[in-house]
């Protein structure tokens, strides 16, 4: 469709809409070249690989394995000059094909920029089941000239055959003038302050809202501030009666100036300078699910940017969480929010909030992480006064010379009275969406087997399969999804379900797991023992489908619906489920003066941190007997989000293979974090580390010379401003407190380096190595003094008036 005729069908609209809304960024075409050539390059096997059908058709049969992983792809050299946005498109025909859509049966695509940097995981999923011919297709529009893309054919994890045909790869000629916006190409590049609406589904033009409706989607709004920042409220709402899918904006424009686009990461030289952006870029921090017009949700629930000495930020609110992205805009010089919302009868209004902000970006985005908590003050308070090492299970009073490996937190109300006297906080446990069915070994894994056992116990009284009926998922078939696992603690099936409080049956999910009866019981006068909070287990949705499609659970929502990728159909998004149940439960256990623990997160969700106070998740840092810490940007990424919180991990690792060379670098980096070192087992049940005494008793020295510093540094909390510069990027530092820098060299030679700091100080003792610094005064005041670290070492450096 041309530009124009795009125009004049948006005109055409809005004739009949009663009231004339503006065409703020209208929508091109994605057409472009023809493909690029790419039949001569050879097919790479993904693991288990592929076979060959006729014509050229790509086979990938894992029959009834569900664990096998195949795949098919293609290495293509762009060698770009300038960004360039890309499509790749392929057609994948399914047989039996089981689950749900995920990235694990899709098109994927790993980047490479120019400069040696990756993209990686750029995906759209594949409809699941059984069907003909379907073709799906990545859209990329790169920060910088790629490289090259390896185009894979995924499908693994998944039982069935799937085929793959007529990969293809175009590059994009944007004509002058137009720009991509939100991840749609668009003809213009003026900016716009306010709200603009996408009907998705017709593949309209981005509308002002006039006499407050666009595409005949109402709009009420009302500002307020907040700590300084600019805040933005927003419903929506549509009485068609019709199912409406719709990308709502917010935009914020900049004044004209070389702004520079903010991230959460190291400087690489001492003045810690931002990157300048490239032109005409979309800048975003994304991870990837099978929703809205893109997949794309914010990692960080803000962006920010700055020109000299001016920094702006626009953030989503932290208590009103919907699935979108905040990013900044360089040609149309705009910062933005943006939803991917469905409508529905069943729930025909959403809810959304935003706010703005200036800062001073003397740290970069640090300085915006700092500003945001002032502005969420209580979104970082540190509730939990007691820090240490979390016990999943195990009972601590078990541990030989327990008091020497630093445990403060216990997963399980085993033996509460023990933990009580010792000053130990316990967590009762539930798990948010999932219900594990337990099967005979010679019972089918197929679901009339399943459904058969779950109507017997039902009608034996189990409230768990009594709240099958009300709270479980449907996929997009209407079917309840299951996924068929053999695991240590269950052989059988494994349902998604929606803990959303708002389903009124009394056995709903939710209500199995928290209510008034089971709240008195638990911490009422008659109880029973002292608990001190609430544990969610796999708080991100681990094992559980991406959405739930299920239109009767449409009206029990409180956060906004969003639509799926594939077909643009209304779904809930597991993560809206999770904060649901997390926020209903956080309500009465704050009310109660007692605490909320979670796992698995902050992983790819932001908006469960601010109802939580302590946070976690199990980990495999060393696989295959590989060292391979988490990423710094991970890392960061959860220290940011966790602020002053305490952050725990399990090593969940064969500890066979983690000898103590490897415990200790592992508690060095957990001392740098101000995080805190625990061990579990290697499939999250059996060999538990802490009922093996040969290890516990080979790594007793390093927890009693670690585990205090991780107390020490974490007990004074995160701060996101370092106030420390090194002269040295290859030392990497972080500030706790007033006045504790931890230093870190993670590569793999010894570095010196000089830090300046701007907090005065007499003396500074690294409390690792046990000495004192030489300390001189800054040339504008402050402390300076030098360190050296081996690799993979640490210290931390308390700075002393």
């Amino acid at each position: 469709m041309t530009h124009r005729r795009l125009l004049t069908a948006a005109l055409l609209l809005c004739s009949t809409m009663g009231a004339f809304a503006e065409i703020i960024k209208p929508v091109l075409s994605t057409a472009s070249h023809a493909a690029m050539d790419i039949s001569a390059l050879p097919w790479q096997p993904w693991e288990v690989g592929f076979s060959s059908g006729p014509e050229g058709v790509i086979v990938c049969d894992n029959g009834d394995d569900q664990q096998l992983r195949r795949g098919a792809g293609k290495a293509v050299e762009l060698k770009q000059s300038t960004p360039t946005p890309i499509v790749v498109k392929a057609k994948s025909r399914a047989s039996k094909i089981s689950g749900s859509p995920d990235s694990n049966y899709s098109l994927y695509l790993d980047i490479v920029y120019d400069d040696g940097t990756p993209l990686w995981g750029r995906q759209t999923p594949f409809q699941t089941g059984t069907h003909d011919w379907e073709e799906q297709q990545v859209l990329v529009v790169p920060d910088k000239p790629i490289k090259s893309v390896q185009c894979w054919l995924l499908m693994r994890a998944h039982s069935g055959k799937a085929e793959f045909k007529d990969l293809e790869i175009y590059q994009l000629a944007v004509p002058d003038g137009s720009a991509v916006f939100d991840g749609v190409p668009v003809g213009s590049t003026t900016s716009y302050h306010g709200f603009i609406l996408r009907d998705v589904a017709a593949n309209s033009d981005f509308l002002s809202f006039s006499d407050g409706q666009a595409h005949g989607v109402r709009i009420s709004t009302k500002s307020s501030t907040r700590h300084g920042a600019q805040c933005v409220e927003a419903e929506i709402s549509d009485d068609s009666g019709k199912d409406r899918i719709l990308q709502l904006v917010y935009t914020l424009p900049l004044p004209a100036a070389a702004w520079q686009w903010l991230t959460m990461s190291r400087p690489t030289n001492a003045q810690n300078a931002p990157d300048q952006p490239a032109p005409q870029q979309e800048y975003l921090n994304t991870v990837n699910f099978p929703c809205g017009s893109s997949g794309r949700l914010s990692l960080y629930p803000l962006a920010a940017v700055s020109a000299g000495a001016t920094g702006r930020a626009i953030a989503m609110d932290l208590f009103t969480p919907a699935f979108g992205r905040c990013a900044y805009n360089s040609r149309s010089n705009e910062l933005y929010v943006a939803w991917d919302i469905a409508l529905t009868p069943e729930k025909n209004s959403a809810t959304v909030k935003l706010f703005s902000f200036d800062f001073a970006p003397t740290w970069g985005f640090r300085s915006a992480v700092d500003a945001l908590y002032r502005i969420f003050p209580e979104a970082f308070t540190a509730r939990s006064k007691r820090h240490g090492l979390w016990m999943p299970f195990a009972k601590i009073s078990e541990v030989q010379g327990w008091e020497d490996f630093g445990f403060a937190i216990k997963e399980g109300d085993n033996e509460c009275a023990w933990d009580d006297q010792h000053n130990i906080l316990t967590f009762r446990y539930t798990e948010p969406m999932t219900w594990w069915l337990r099967m005979p070994d010679d019972m089918p894994r197929d679901l009339p087997s399943a459904n058969a056992e779950i109507e017997r116990l039902a009608a034996g009284g189990d409230r768990r399969a009594k709240s099958f009926a009300s709270s479980v998922f449907h996929n997009q078939y209407g079917e309840a999804p299951a996924r068929w696992l053999d695991t240590p603690w269950c052989k059988g099936a494994v349902w998604s379900m929606a803990s959303m409080p708002g389903i009124k049956s009394p056995d709903s999910h939710f209500r199995i797991a928290w209510n008034p009866e089971l709240r008195q019981r638990l911490y009422g006068p008659e109880r029973k023992a002292d608990l001190d909070g609430e544990y969610i287990d796999s708080s991100e949705g681990y094992v559980t489908d991406v959405m739930n499609y299920r239109r009767e659970h449409f009206s029990a929502a409180s956060t906004p619906l969003t639509f799926s990728q594939i077909g643009q159909r209304p779904v809930i998004f597991r993560g809206l489920i999770a904060w649901e149940y997390a926020r209903a439960i956080a309500d009465d256990v704050h009310g109660m003066d007692k605490l909320m623990m979670a796992n698995s997160t902050p992983h790819n969700l932001w908006w469960l941190t601010p109802l939580l106070d302590v946070l976690g998740t199990e980990s495999n840092w060393n696989p295959k007997n590989n060292w391979r810490p988490p990423a710094d940007s991970t890392m960061l990424f959860r220290r940011a989000m966790c602020g002053p919180k305490p952050f725990c991990f399990l090593q969940n690792t064969n500890f066979d293979d983690f000898d103590g060379k490897k415990v200790e670098k592992y508690m060095r980096r957990c001392v740098f974090y101000g995080m805190y070192p625990g061990f579990f087992s290697a499939d999250a049940c059996t060999k538990h580390y802490f009922r093996n005494p040969d290890l516990y008793n080979r790594d007793r020295e390093l927890f009693r010379k670690y585990v205090p510093l991780c107390k020490r540094a974490g007990e004074a909390g995160w701060q996101p401003v370092t106030n420390a510069r090194s002269d040295n990027a290859a030392l990497w530092l972080e500030r706790f407190g007033t006045n504790i820098i931890t230093v870190f060299n993670p590569g793999e030679q010894r570095q010196e380096g000089r830090l300046s700091t701007s907090i005065s100080a007499t003396s500074a003792y690294d409390h690792v190595h046990q000495q004192e610094l030489p300390v001189q005064p800054g040339a504008t005041g402050g402390t300076t003094f030098s360190v050296a670290l081996d690799p993979e070492d640490v210290a931390l450096i308390e700075l002393r008036p």
